[in-house]
């Protein structure tokens, strides 16, 4: 029986990466006197990595290894705070990925919990639902940021979501885009279903209950890539249902 659906936040509800963070980080960067740069293909590289600080870091070691700084760590944490700063205005103009809203609200409407668990900083969820009150609303519970101490792949933010949700992992149905956030939820025992976005095409999604290239809109089906299909293209809670039943 299916009693929650867990929603990653960037690239699943939104795509926010392509859009909202890279804009932010190389904003923040110049803001800062640094030289660093981002392009496409080095973000979805850097990707790999879950947490915009241990993104950061990575950055440091791998690619900017003869630099030097007198306190890195306070380093990344003022360009990370400069980056959310900028990025919180630029969430509100973000569109939602296919599907998104018509299933939060039909979930909510079936009587399941929602929640939102990620390794993003809640502000900047907050600010992707700030013109959306009725969307924020359906949300039970939003786990993000530093509320765990090891973000995805490990299933931290998952079990803390299941914790305070009062559920168990057999009841829940997972919807990521990545193979980081699929080995995260799978880690907790929960079921996935992935939603393949701009930076996660091609990625390795095995494990997954069904992979599909959004949740689909009437008259703009998803696309079936891996797993069952959803009926008309939709992947709505008698969906996710079915998908809990093929899993156990």
């Amino acid at each position: 029986m299916l009693a929650a659906l867990l929603f990653d936040f960037d690239g699943t509800i939104a795509e926010t990466e392509r859009l909202g963070h890279r804009v932010a980080y190389n904003a923040a960067f110049a803001q800062l006197g640094l030289d660093w740069n981002w392009d496409a293909e080095l973000y979805g590289q850097l990707l790999s990595i879950a947490g915009g600080k241990e993104r950061m870091a990575y950055y440091l070691e791998h690619h900017r290894p003869h630099e030097r700084h007198a306190d890195r760590a306070a380093l990344i944490a003022a360009v990370h705070e400069r980056k959310q700063q900028i990025f919180r205005p630029l969430a509100s103009s973000i569109p939602l990925r296919p599907g998104v809203r018509r299933l939060v609200l039909e979930a909510k409407a079936a009587g399941l919990r929602v929640a939102i668990a990620t390794t993003a900083a809640p502000d900047g969820v907050a600010a992707l639902f700030a013109g959306d009150s009725e969307l924020r609303a359906a949300f039970d519970l939003i786990a993000g940021g530093d509320v765990v101490p090891a973000k995805k792949p490990a299933p931290d933010i998952y079990r803390y979501a299941i914790k305070r949700l009062n559920v168990t992992p057999d009841v829940c149905l997972a919807v990521e885009d990545t193979a980081i956030g699929l080995q995260s939820a799978r880690a907790a025992g929960v079921a996935t279903l992935v939603t393949v976005s701009e930076y996660s095409r091609g990625e390795d999604f095995s494990g997954a209950a069904a992979v599909l290239s959004d949740l689909g809109e009437p008259g703009a089906p998803a696309h079936t890539l891996a797993g069952p299909p959803p009926p008309h293209g939709l992947a709505d809670v008698a969906y996710a249902r079915e998908l809990i039943a093929s899993n156990r």
